[in-house]
């Protein structure tokens, strides 16, 4: 299995970004767009994995409240167009968090700095000068172990397990 854990994006963020990339696409935007349910933001890739029940025990220790974020900006890591995270202090203690029991449970993740984003656009070609996210707030209320499968060409994304509060 090739997991990570992530904060799903839903409601009116996930309307926003969902708008904004059609409004891109109509304009010439090009590129791997990434679908409106895979929209997240990944607080811990872990890869491939045997068995999720580790990573499960892992995260049943992780106790938060829920928060509010907000998206805003965009960014660019290479060719690949992410939407921004504004505010993320709680969203990084959450991150830091989620790895350190990770680390305690000796499960291996990708140790990269946590730079919060949410993925838009891979292999983009065209300006984006002209569009940005509309700033919008959603409640982070609860985490997900994700399954990425990247079987049919694009990655599929289901959830194994949440923690928290749909909030």
């Amino acid at each position: 299995m090739r997991l990570f854990i992530a904060v799903m994006v839903s409601g009116e963020c996930r309307n926003t970004l969902t708008n904004t990339l059609e409004l891109m696409k109509q304009n010439g935007i090009t590129g791997r767009f990434v679908p409106q349910e895979n929209l997240h933001i990944t607080l811990a890739f872990i890869g491939e994995y045997g068995s999720p029940e580790p990573v499960i025990d892992a995260l049943s220790r992780i106790s938060f409240q829920p928060f509010e974020i907000e998206l805003s900006g965009t960014g660019m890591f290479g060719d690949t167009l992410w939407a921004g995270i504004k505010d993320h202090d709680k969203l990084r203690v959450l991150a830091d968090q989620i790895r350190q029991e990770l680390s305690s449970a000796g499960i291996p993740y990708d140790r990269k700095d946590f730079v919060p984003h949410i993925t838009l656009v891979r292999r983009m070609k065209g300006s984006v000068k002209e569009y940005s996210v509309q700033p919008c707030h959603m409640t982070v209320g609860r985490i997900s172990l994700m399954n990425s499968d990247l079987s049919s060409g694009s990655p599929h994304y289901s959830e194994i397990s949440s923690f928290g509060n749909a909030g």
